[in-house]
């Protein structure tokens, strides 16, 4: 619900449970959760569906009765492009990250590099860029889907994160210096006027990742950590690298989710064919 209270401040309209009403559903409706066509980029009907019954359960609870009166529904209509950069644009918008800062600079290479979904990001605390400590692979803390607990994998360090780490730490130093108080120890944090606060995933869009999109000139995609990530696991698809191994970096429980963020296209299936023709060549008649 933070990215809709995000997207009705952005639009001037209220958050308030009590306030919301038409205007403020149909903005979200045409807004941050429009729908995907082939023409348009947006929400896939099952994600949209599941952002109106959390805000429906959420408004129902302050007796507001807004979304239920709606009846709304999503047939699963439109297609949702499976977007990731090319190894050139890759490069370009990391250059870019790098002069925004060394937080966007960080959170592009643990996204694009290492494969990091956002939240995982958020979740990186101080001790798990200790070099002494973690000297082969970042600690990741993901989450099972549908089931209790945490998971953690391994990653191991790409190259330009360990290079910038330490320019990372230092940075967190200096944001942290004079907190009074319990510290977290998450290393994206921003000080406020009640301490330490982790960045928004949404905030992380704004603040870093549209700019970072928009310097480069590389035409913006919805879901900006999704690209990264698709980026990432079709890097190593096309260099190949076998499907389970992708998986297991990406955090995926089953390798059918990762076919899903490959994006595989009609180009995939030109490159298959030219490899039976190769292995079996046309028959040349005397």
């Amino acid at each position: 619900m933070a990215e809709a209270a995000d997207l009705l401040e952005r639009a001037g309209l209220t958050c308030h449970p009590e306030r919301f009403a038409e205007r403020e559903l149909d903005a979200l409706l045409t807004g941050g959760w429009r729908p995907a066509t082939s023409e348009q980029l947006g929400l896939a009907p099952r994600t949209r569906a599941y952002n109106v019954c959390l805000l429906n359960g959420f408004l129902k609870a302050h007796n507001n009765l807004t979304v239920e009166n709606r009846h709304l529904h999503f047939p699963n209509v439109g297609v949702r492009r499976r977007d990731y950069l090319k190894p050139e644009q890759g490069v370009r918008l990391l250059t870019v990250a790098e002069t925004l800062g060394i937080q966007c600079h960080a959170a592009v290479g643990l996204e694009m590099l290492m494969g990091l979904r956002r939240c995982e990001v958020l979740r990186i605390r101080t001790t798990e860029l200790d070099f002494d400590r973690y000297p082969d692979a970042l600690r990741v803390h993901g989450s099972l889907k549908g089931q209790a607990g945490e998971k953690v994998r391994m990653v191991p360090w790409h190259d330009e994160v360990r290079r910038i780490a330490p320019e990372l730490l230092a940075h967190r130093a200096e944001e942290a210096r004079g907190q009074r108080g319990p510290d977290s120890g998450f290393v994206f944090v921003r000080q406020t006027g009640g301490g330490l606060k982790v960045w928004s995933k949404s905030y992380v869009d704004r603040i870093w990742m549209r700019p970072a999109f928009e310097s480069t000139g590389i035409k913006r995609p919805d879901g900006l950590n999704h690209v990264l990530r698709r980026t990432f696991g079709r890097t190593l698809w096309d260099h190949d690298v076998p499907i389970e191994k992708v998986a297991y970096l990406m955090g995926h429980e089953d390798t059918r989710e990762t076919k899903k963020y490959l994006g595989l296209n009609e180009e995939d299936a030109l490159e298959s064919m030219r490899v039976m023709n190769r292995v079996f060549p046309a028959r040349v008649l005397a």
